[in-house]
């Protein structure tokens, strides 16, 4: 086997722009589907845009005439380890201007020809959490003000705010204004813009495969080589179906925020936010609300959320965000497989949809752990491991009703690579919901049915999506090795 070589220096210079230049298209093509997305709120975007001052390298334009643009510059780093720090943001190169004096420049150019501009300064380097300002940035606006505001004029950010506006040289306030106007998207690794441009293309309708996102890529290149700075929805429409990137429907798209800030939330048909329910700076340790009742809220959110979508006419929403298990099933079961609504979800890099055809797997293994603390049923779904001795030991613990604990596993036994596709996953989803019936037309006194869940996230969306003819059931969270579970939502299936 033939062994690559690891790079034997830094990229040339050639290397670099070519860098760049792939990541500014992916941001562009980004744009074009927000352009071309559901009920888009543009109506073109601009590329290199003579009219955008130093904000040109992609500029939305809303569709309403006279509403302010959304102007984006594109930073490429070679590398992630430089940061998004003040240094970067107030060095002035060969006697010229630094980023902050371009951007502030941009801000009063624009702000004189029309409304206030949104500003975007868009990224691959991570931003410097340690300094006292630029470590404030809000991870839901993506922005520094009101902090900057209220920081006192003796304190750290305060002090920080105070040097740049002496750097751009214009007052403390001149320099609010604009930063109330700058949108920092810092730490925008390219795989994970990749994934965040394919799914902008499925809830376009497109596909979203790698080698359509290089049709997208050449498409923008062409643009640009060829002059076209302006280009308009219709003109994406042409592209889009001369290369014959149209698969189905536009989606709307449903953001649950629960553990993660989700970066392109504004983008969402509708958006939910909880993370402000959550102890916990990092979402590996939010796995329950401070308060319980909490999980109420989030139920009637998710309901209500729901009902906008179809209510609106969308009869296929594409679900994105930050969740664990018992909240992608009961995403799932809001807008369930029996009101003929489709959900698509990119598990992995894969897009899972609730319409994919199924590919036959073998059918599960069925575990049985005898309880007799009542009459209930307690079911756990082990793909990726088997959680059996965890959730019998919290079952007695907590003296839950429950008479007997079945374990649903793939045949071969809990993998983390048990379901390798969306075919897989739909087939198991259909066949897990087909062993609980079955086993309640044996148990006729259970009221409810205890759900415990372990596997992808966008398994337990497909379960939830497939979950009637069950009873009321209580969708339980794992609180993490050794700590047990909690009972999430409850679901009248």
């Amino acid at each position: 086997m033939t062994q690559l070589k690891p790079a034997a220096g830094p990229p040339s210079a050639s290397g670099v722009r070519r860098g760049g230049d792939s990541f500014q298209d992916l941001i562009v093509w980004g744009g074009a589907m927000r352009v071309i997305g559901p009920r888009s709120p543009f109506a073109q975007l601009e590329v290199e845009s003579k009219d955008a001052a130093h904000v040109d390298d992609l500029v939305l334009r809303l569709t309403a005439p006279d509403a302010a643009g959304v102007y984006t510059q594109v930073k490429w780093a070679t590398s992630t380890a430089f940061l998004l720090e003040e240094t970067y943001l107030l060095t002035r190169k060969k006697n010229g201007r630094s980023v902050l004096e371009k951007l502030y420049a941009s801000y009063t150019e624009l702000s004189a020809n029309g409304p206030a501009p949104h500003l975007r300064l868009v990224t691959n380097r991570p931003l410097d959490s340690a300094h006292a300002l630029l470590g404030r940035v809000d991870g839901r606006t993506d922005l520094l003000v009101p902090y900057a505001r209220q920081a006192s004029a003796t304190s750290a950010a305060g002090k920080a705010v105070d040097a740049w506006a002496d750097h751009v040289g214009v007052s403390r306030e001149n320099l609010l204004d604009m930063l109330e106007h700058l949108q920092f998207h810092p730490g925008r690794a390219v795989t994970a813009e990749r994934a965040h441009v394919r799914a902008l293309m499925v809830a376009a309708g497109l596909d979203d495969s790698e080698t359509a996102l290089q049709h997208g890529f050449n498409t923008v290149a062409k643009w640009v080589e060829g002059g076209q700075r302006v280009v308009t929805a219709k003109d994406i429409h042409q592209a889009v179906d001369e290369l014959g990137l149209r698969r189905v429907e536009p989606s709307a798209i449903l953001v649950v925020q629960a553990i993660d800030t989700d970066p392109h939330a504004d983008e969402a048909t509708v958006a939910l936010n909880w993370i402000d329910l959550f102890d916990g700076d990092q979402p590996r340790v939010r796995v329950q609300p401070r308060d319980p009742s909490d999980w109420q809220s989030m139920d009637r959110e998710l309901t209500e959320a729901a009902a906008t979508l179809e209510s609106e006419g969308w009869t296929s929403t594409l679900v994105r965000g930050a969740m664990r298990q018992a909240t992608f099933f009961r995403v799932g079961t809001v807008l369930p497989a029996v009101r003929q609504h489709t959900l698509r979800y990119l598990q992995g890099g894969q897009l899972w949809s609730t319409d994919t055809p199924k590919t036959p797997v073998p059918l599960p293994q069925v575990q049985r752990t005898p309880l007799g603390l009542g009459g209930d049923l307690a079911v756990a779904v082990g793909v990726a491991v088997n959680p059996t001795a965890a959730v019998a030991e919290y079952l007695r613990k907590e003296a839950t009703p429950v008479g007997e604990l079945i374990t649903i596993q793939p045949a071969d036994g809990a993998d983390d690579q048990a379901i390798t596709g969306a075919g897989q996953a739909v087939a198991y989803a259909q066949q897990i919901r087909d062993l609980v019936r079955q086993e309640l037309d044996t148990q006729p006194v259970a009221e409810r049915v205890h759900l415990f869940l372990a596997g992808p996230g966008g398994l337990a969306l497909l379960l939830g999506h497939r979950w009637n003819r069950i009873r009321p059931t209580v969708v339980y969270e794992h609180l993490g090795p050794g700590r047990g579970y909690t009972a999430a939502f409850t679901v009248d299936a």
